[in-house]
């Protein structure tokens, strides 16, 4: 029968052994995204938060350090404190949320918040330590890309005024894409933090630890005074509009943006929910909700709309469930 002190030292086995494969795991994994595929990065800080709930909180944010170390040591030292910067915040409040059963929407909305805000910081600090201005090299970029389209359309044999046309229409939706960056980093930033909330959750709960609350995309829900929310800003603005202390353009372009994604999202998530309710199968389930986002061009209104009256009539009845 093993006393105490063996318990002991086979908890601290077992825990070293499994900081060793994550640290070793999840630094492939993103040498692998930053070589080869850039967005597999949105899954590195999934398995911190795993061994960050099942073995504390140190545990979380020290194998990350060593990871992010380990980063900065085969790529560069700015990459490892950008991914450092990046992802302890963000790994900390999920953490923090599982282990203190925090509701599904607390966790979401404090680790979306806090990842954008770690993002702004790698932005500042590479503005001052590097000198590297984001805005500028996506000016560049854009600059060099629309001039090598408008090469391309002259061997179309278009008109001067035609190009022109072109080249105003591009310009203006370039400065819409400036104007809605905050909205487009919020975005992001809930993106990321939805999927290592979702993913760390059903992990930790096929290795037997009881998650109280997963994020299931089928019971997305916003809050129900959301549209009277959007009102009083769009209305707040426009009554601001006239003293000229804000870019007025950019606050209503990411206003619209913010609100239009968010009832997609809700009406997206109705359809999830349908789906199931139909018994659909999860991998036929999923390919229905991709093709769905890929056509969205065509079909967004309808998803809007939808998200719009599940707020006002709640059609899922997800307010009687919580």
């Amino acid at each position: 029968m093993w006393n105490r002190g063996e318990s002991l030292n086979i908890y601290l086995n077992n825990s070293i052994v499994e900081s060793i494969f994550v640290i070793v795991l999840s630094t492939l994994l993103a040498i692998f995204g930053i070589y080869y595929f850039y967005f597999i990065l949105v899954l590195y800080p999934i398995l911190f938060i795993v061994i960050g709930v099942r073995h504390g909180f140190a545990y979380g944010i020290t194998t990350l350090a060593i990871s992010c170390l380990s980063i900065g040591y085969m790529i560069d030292i700015m990459t490892g404190i950008s991914m450092l910067i990046a992802f302890a915040p963000l790994i900390a409040s999920i953490i923090y949320g599982i282990k203190n059963r925090k509701k599904a929407i607390e966790v979401l909305s404090i680790s979306t918040l806090v990842l954008m805000v770690s993002l702004m910081a790698i932005i500042i600090i590479a503005g001052n330590v590097e000198g590297v201005n984001v805005i500028d090299q996506i000016k560049d970029a854009f600059d060099q890309a629309m001039d090598m389209q408008i090469e391309m359309l002259k061997d179309y044999q278009l008109t001067n005024f035609e190009i022109f046309q072109l080249k105003s229409k591009l310009e203006n939706d370039f400065k819409l894409f400036l104007n809605t960056i905050p909205s487009i980093m919020m975005i992001t930033s809930f993106i990321v933090a939805y999927i290592n909330y979702l993913i760390s959750s059903l992990l930790l709960r096929k290795l037997g630890y009881g998650v109280v609350f997963i994020p299931r995309f089928s019971r997305f829900k916003l809050p129900r005074n959301i549209i009277a929310g959007i009102g009083i800003m769009f209305i707040a603005t426009l009554l601001l509009k006239g003293l000229k202390i804000f870019n007025f353009e950019a606050v209503v372009s990411n206003l619209y943006v913010l609100g239009f994604l968010a009832f997609f999202l809700q009406g997206l998530s109705v359809l999830d929910y349908k789906l199931i309710q139909k018994k659909i199968g999860i991998i036929f389930r999923l390919f229905i909700l991709a093709i769905t986002i890929i056509l969205s061009s065509l079909i967004s209104g309808v998803l809007v709309i939808t998200g719009i009256l599940d707020v006002i009539f709640d059609f899922r009845k997800l307010r009687n469930i919580a």
